[in-house]
């Protein structure tokens, strides 16, 4: 075995033994279909690091390629999940969050500081991929049909979804919020999910104002509850397989590898079963290569944040997309994107990791801690 030009080997993976190119892991569900329907999501919680550029480019030109060899024309749903916690509080040994929209509409924090880098490369992107995107902000998504009556199967039938969706403690964690506040409890200890004819009903306490009850419709767009990632994911595959109908498509959902593996397994694989879809009916879900650390574990943001150079030894460039600007220009997009675009044309390549290092390497042949 020889290394590529880029110095890369590729070890065998059943997955790529199995295919000839990526496109082959949707061609089924798209016979008879009319178009692609590819949906992505992303925690409105700042700018993206270097791991979460790759995962959008990759979703992107793997979008493209489907298109193209199948002759269908594509489109990109982006979730943008403004749901994502960005206030934490502790009260009474309890945690509470207030999250991303209710902090922007309390003139707390600037919708654009939390969702402009994301829009910046989802409509680079797009504009380089010839995949038109469109956005879908959690708000919208949590009102929708197929979405609510997944809820409601899930509140209907605790005892059987709570081993996948909360094997530790069995706390399913379908969350209202405080009407005066906003503060949710984050891990529903005071929750009480009922199950009712034609809606869900919501009861939690906030430690500020008391007992409240939020009361969501399956057929109708009053109420809000938040939904953790376990129990959004469930919905989302529920959506998705009822879009294949609703749009004709080829329903595709292509997220990052923390959703494959495992996760896939015990949690969306169990629970599309427990729905009762049937195979033919799943949407088809592929996974981006993996970022990795010197380390060899995930590249995050979050712990660069908390520990620093403690953790890796990374230039800001790394974990800001405006840094990455700043600093490099437009070409870092397009190196970043011609690799993503190597993914998705390759097999090997798509299934399997990539470390910081060598996607700094990519960027002007520049190497981690070496001046621009």
């Amino acid at each position: 075995m020889t290394p590529d030009s880029t110095g890369l080997y590729f070890a065998p993976t059943g997955i790529a033994h199995l295919t000839h190119t990526n496109t082959d892991l949707v061609r089924a569900a798209s016979r008879g279909r009319t178009r692609v329907r590819v949906t992505t999501a992303a925690q409105l919680n700042g700018h993206p690091h270097l791991g979460t550029v790759t995962t959008i480019m990759a979703t992107f030109a793997l979008t493209a390629r489907f298109a193209h060899d199948l002759g269908l024309p594509a489109t990109l749903v982006f979730d943008a999940l403004e749901n994502a916690p960005a206030e934490h509080r502790t009260i009474d040994g309890r945690r509470y969050t207030r999250n991303v929209e209710d902090l922007i509409a309390a003139g707390e924090l600037g919708s654009a500081e939390r969702s402009a880098g994301f829009r910046r490369l989802l409509s680079w992107s797009s504009a380089r991929s010839g995949v038109a995107w469109q956005e879908r902000p959690y708000s919208t998504y949590q009102e929708l049909a197929p979405v609510r009556a997944c809820l409601h199967t899930i509140a209907r039938r605790q005892a059987e979804f709570a081993p996948l969706l909360a094997p530790a403690d069995g706390r399913i964690r379908i969350r209202p919020r405080c009407p005066q506040c906003r503060l949710m409890d984050k891990d529903a200890h005071h929750l009480a999910i009922t199950a009712v004819d034609g809606a869900v009903v919501l009861d939690s306490t906030c430690p500020i104002h008391g007992r409240y009850r939020e009361t969501v419709p399956v057929h109708g767009t009053t109420g809000w509850y938040d939904a953790n990632t376990p129990v959004r994911s469930v919905q989302k595959v529920a959506l998705l397989a009822a879009e294949r109908d609703l749009y004709d498509a080829c329903s595709v959902s292509i997220d990052g590898p923390d959703w494959g593996g495992s996760w896939f397994a015990h949690v969306i694989a169990p629970a599309l079963a427990l729905l009762g879809l049937p195979v033919e009916e799943w949407p088809v879900s592929v996974f981006t290569p993996m970022v990795l650390d010197r380390t060899g574990g995930k590249l995050s943001k979050s712990l660069y944040v908390k520990y620093g150079t403690e953790y890796a030894d990374l230039p800001p460039a790394f974990l800001d997309l405006d840094a990455l600007l700043d600093t490099y220009g437009e070409d870092a997009l397009e190196a970043l994107w011609q690799e993503a675009a190597r993914w998705a044309g390759d097999p090997r390549r798509l299934h399997r990791s990539y470390t910081v290092d060598h996607l700094a390497a990519l960027i002007h042949g520049t190497r981690i801690g070496e001046a621009a």
